[in-house]
């Protein structure tokens, strides 16, 4: 095989792979062991068939760089899809000083459940609006918060919903 050709396929296979993994790890911390299964066993084929171009010439420098470089690639490239995708819910906490323009109903128009904490803050009192979220829609949500109250302090965590219900 072309050593050119089969550099390149081992990078592309190894992107691929490594990309799949970290859709698979998302997949397992987000609850969802079937589809992370699936996205495995995609993985798997494919590093099966990567590293076999790689044993193959075991000796090359070429090949074993493009098969690290296709890994590398892909830790970044899985990145950047995980972000794309946006799986999973993300709790986003909002704090405003308790005179300043309420971003609950805002929200709430655009049907997000908010619960209203009222608080005290290094500066008096203060408003704290918990708000969880679909991850794919957190650029939306900042942007209404922006709106309405540009001086919010905002956080965000993942959230891990936990049903009581069997």
């Amino acid at each position: 095989m072309d050593i050119v050709f089969a550099a390149l396929l081992i990078f592309s296979l190894k992107l691929a792979d490594t990309s799949l993994g970290t859709i698979r790890a998302l997949l397992v911390t987000r609850n969802k062991p079937m589809y992370a299964a699936l996205v495995g066993l995609l993985e798997s084929g494919i590093w099966i068939v990567a590293i076999s171009q790689v044993i193959k010439d075991i000796d090359d420098p070429v090949l074993i760089a493009a098969y690290a470089t296709g890994f590398s690639a892909g830790i970044i490239f899985g990145s950047y899809i995980e972000r794309m995708v946006g799986v999973g819910n993300i709790i986003v906490r909002v704090f405003c000083p308790s005179n300043s323009s309420s971003v609950a109903e805002k929200l709430r128009e655009n049907g997000h459940g908010v619960t209203v904490i009222d608080g005290q803050g290094k500066d008096g009192p203060v408003k704290v609006y918990l708000c969880i979220i679909k991850r794919r829609k957190l650029k939306s949500v900042l942007k209404m918060i922006e709106e309405i109250n540009p001086n919010a302090y905002i956080t965000t965590d993942m959230a891990n919903p936990t049903s009581l219900k069997n």
